[in-house]
Order: C-alpha cells, then sequence, then structure tokens
C-alpha cells in the first residue's frame, strides 16, 4: 500500500510565500541601491547593517546578497564579510568594452522589435532627462542613464540582451558612483550632446533603422564612458 504524503498545511505554506517575498524584495531594493550608486567600491557591508536598512531581518538580505553575488555585483569575503567589488582598470575597461558590443546591438534589435508603447517609454524618459537637464539636476540626469539603458534593452525585446545589459549596468555602477561622488557641474557639452543622441536613437527606432540605431547607440556608450573616465583622471 503506498503511503501519501502529508499535505502542506495553509500555514506552513503562507509563510514560505512571505519569507519568498521578503527575499525578492529584499534582493530588488539592495540592487537598486546598487544602481543608484550609493555604495562606493570597497565598500564593506555587513548583513545586520542592510537589514536595518532596509527594516527586514537577516534572512531575506542574506539571500539577496548570495544573488547578487552570483551577479558579481558584490564579494562574499572570509569571516562572512561582504563587499562591494573594487574592479582593477583592466577590468573596468573590459566592462566597457562589453557594454558597447552589447547595447549597441540591443539597440539595433530594438529598431526591429519596438512596438509603438517601448517607444513611448523611450520618448518620456528622454523628456524627463531634457526636464532634468533644464533644472541643472545633475543627480537625476545621471539616474535617468541608467533607466535609457534598461528601458532601451528592454524595447529590443530579449530576454538575453536585457539580462546581459542590466548585469553589466550594475557591475558599472560603483565605478560611476566613484568617478560621480565630488559632485557634478553643469557640463552642457556632455549633457546636451547626450540627450540629442538619444533624441536620434528613439527616431531611428520609429523609423526601424536599425543600423543607425547600433551606431548612435555605441556614440552615446562611449561618449558617456569618456565622460566617467575623465572624471577618474583616467586616460
Amino acid at each position: 500500500m503506498i503511503k501519501k504524503k502529508p499535505a502542506s498545511s495553509p500555514l506552513k505554506t503562507s509563510k514560505l510565500e512571505m519569507a519568498e517575498t521578503f527575499a525578492r524584495r529584499a534582493h530588488r531594493e539592495l540592487r537598486a541601491t546598487l544602481l543608484r550608486g550609493e555604495f562606493l567600491p570597497a565598500t564593506q557591508l555587513t548583513l545586520r547593517g542592510l537589514a536595518t536598512r532596509f527594516g527586514t531581518s537577516v534572512m531575506p538580505i542574506r539571500e539577496a546578497v548570495s544573488r547578487l553575488a552570483a551577479e558579481h555585483a558584490l564579494e562574499l569575503r572570509p569571516n562572512r564579510a561582504i563587499r562591494v567589488p573594487d574592479l582593477s582598470r583592466t577590468e573596468i575597461d573590459h566592462l566597457w568594452q562589453i557594454r558597447l558590443l552589447i547595447e549597441s546591438e540591443a539597440a539595433a534589435l530594438a529598431a526591429e522589435a519596438a512596438d509603438e508603447a517601448h517607444i513611448v517609454t523611450l520618448e518620456e524618459v528622454c523628456k524627463m532627462m531634457w526636464r532634468a537637464h533644464r533644472k541643472g539636476d545633475w543627480r537625476a540626469m545621471v539616474e535617468g542613464t541608467g533607466e535609457w539603458a534598461v528601458r532601451l534593452a528592454e524595447s529590443s525585446g530579449s530576454a538575453p540582451f536585457i539580462d546581459y545589459v542590466s548585469n553589466l549596468r550594475l557591475r558599472c555602477a560603483p565605478h560611476i558612483a566613484r568617478a560621480l561622488a565630488s559632485g557634478l557641474v553643469p557640463d552642457d557639452d556632455f549633457f546636451a550632446f547626450s540627450l540629442r543622441i538619444q533624441d536620434q536613437i528613439v527616431d531611428a527606432i520609429r523609423r526601424h533603422d536599425a543600423p543607425r540605431a547600433r551606431d548612435l547607440r555605441q556614440s552615446d556608450v562611449r561618449t558617456f564612458m569618456d565622460f566617467v573616465y575623465r572624471r577618474l583622471g583616467w586616460d
């Protein structure tokens, strides 16, 4: 006679679902914090400190940290220490080289696959960044470049491209934050040039001009890379 497994109680299932929800939220909020550049390279973190910051218990934070370590956005070091990676110049160069390749191809795919809703979203992000530029809100400008990259990748309709672009941005965020840590001054030449390129990318996508979208996005990423490198005092 085959014995049936005892059914899980609704209470136990509810607790498991709740724990999973807390873990997902912790991962989302910690990831967003890294993307905003709130942690500079080599910053030391603790599970308890993060739990206090995000108003949760240690368990979901531990899971969030493990997931982010798997994404190479955090390092798990001896004695349970957590650190934001402090990448070498060579590693950062390689990340930007990969961004140039992948994000330009994502733009080309977007020109082929984006629907009207995606195009309107890209236009709205551009308008938001222009408003921030006119107000001199440089922090909002920098945060907007991150949203722009993700929205553009989403317009490609390709899950692999979306994942790669998102991960590359996540890994670049701390060193970009270091470049901007001393604050921004109005750099009209850079920001206005970058915004004009983004407007042109939207136009290329609307016209389904994949080669132009690819070339423009590559110029956009390279321009931002040059800006960040100048801020870091690099050649």
